[in-house]
């Protein structure tokens, strides 16, 4: 549901960025004229309001189009290499974003790149039922594992560009049964660990997660429940994307949406014992849309987590990225 836009509070002029289309395998740059990125607060009627839960307000973006039809982000990734984030989208094309920063702000986008998603005959994805990808995660060889819906399935590129091949991942064996528009919204992988979620609700008879573990028995393996807190688990929350911490702690983002109430989001942190610890319950009137992608990015002690939402390319929707700190007198890791 679109949420009344917030006051303006920054202006963020984009200088040159680059469009590639992997289809073509040609670089094309464009420029961008006063492409506006506009500053939200973490509440609209509190603009001084910093923390919601264990978590530390460090900034959030109203991103537009910005003349590539940028739009429709779900699954998100953290790149410590190049510092930037790395989106995907409802149409099968990946978005690489450089956030500006100052003293640990989220305050633009200093560039981007976008380009498309190919299949395995080496052709662009097209069509919904073919190009709908939701979730995002490195492989465990250094590529990327992309999951799609409606088509069920989860493609291994090399690099974004390359032709891939089919993952033996199969989503309905992972996860179970799965709606055409309700797959495997959520991947994530460490060295040790991978999760994978579908986009269901889960209860005492129908988990909606999948654990399993490379190396550590303590992990274990097998299906578990993914509940968001309340008031999400009574309004149909469900996961929409993970990301794992260096110590194989698990951060889930839920998301709800109905048109009585609007959107809600939570962060919940699953440690390595299954235990878990409720990190933040964004409801309005906090600066709340419809959130698809999570990253962590850990540096020294600090550790940040970015949410993303999915605009569905509809003017009642917006993209929204976000920044918060955990706050470090209160860790992820349950002991």
């Amino acid at each position: 549901m679109a949420m009344a836009r917030s006051t303006r509070a920054t202006m963020v002029a984009l200088g040159l960025a680059t469009l590639i289309f992997a289809a073509a395998m040609i670089a094309h740059s464009h420029e961008l004229n006063d492409a506006e990125i506009v500053a939200v607060p973490l509440n609209p009627d509190d603009p001084n309001q910093k923390r919601i839960g264990q978590l530390e307000y460090r900034g959030g973006l109203d991103i537009p189009p910005m003349g590539q039809n940028i739009g429709g982000l779900s699954g998100l990734r953290w790149d410590a290499e190049s510092g930037r984030l790395l989106a995907i989208t409802d149409d099968a094309r990946w978005v690489w974003l450089t956030p500006a920063e100052e003293d640990g702000q989220l305050v633009g986008i200093a560039d981007f790149e976008v380009g498309n998603l190919l299949g395995v005959d080496g052709e662009p994805l097209t069509g919904k039922e073919q190009s709908d990808s939701e979730s995002l995660t490195r492989s465990t060889e250094g590529g990327w594992l992309i999951g799609f819906e409606r088509n069920h399935r989860v493609l291994s590129y090399a690099s974004l560009s390359a032709v891939p091949t089919k993952s033996p991942i199969d989503p309905v064996r992972a996860v179970g049964p799965l709606d055409d528009n309700g797959g495997l919204e959520t991947l994530a992988t460490s060295e040790n660990l991978r999760l994978a979620c579908a986009e269901r609700t889960a209860n005492d008879k129908t988990p909606n997660c999948l654990r399993s573990q490379f190396g550590l028995a303590a992990y274990g393996q097998g299906m578990f429940f993914a509940i968001p807190p309340s008031p999400l688990d009574q309004r149909g929350g469900v996961p929409t994307d993970a990301d794992i911490l260096a110590n194989d702690t698990v951060v889930i983002l839920f998301r709800s949406y109905s048109p009585q109430d609007g959107s809600g989001a939570a962060l919940v942190a699953y440690a390595a014992e299954g235990t878990s610890r409720e990190l933040a319950v964004l409801l309005p009137p906090l600066t709340v849309d419809n959130f698809e992608g999570l990253a962590v990015r850990e540096e020294g002690d600090k550790t940040f987590l970015y949410i993303v939402s999915d605009d569905n390319f509809s003017s009642n929707q917006r993209t929204l990225l976000m920044k918060f700190e955990v706050l470090p007198q209160e860790p992820l890791s349950v002991q």
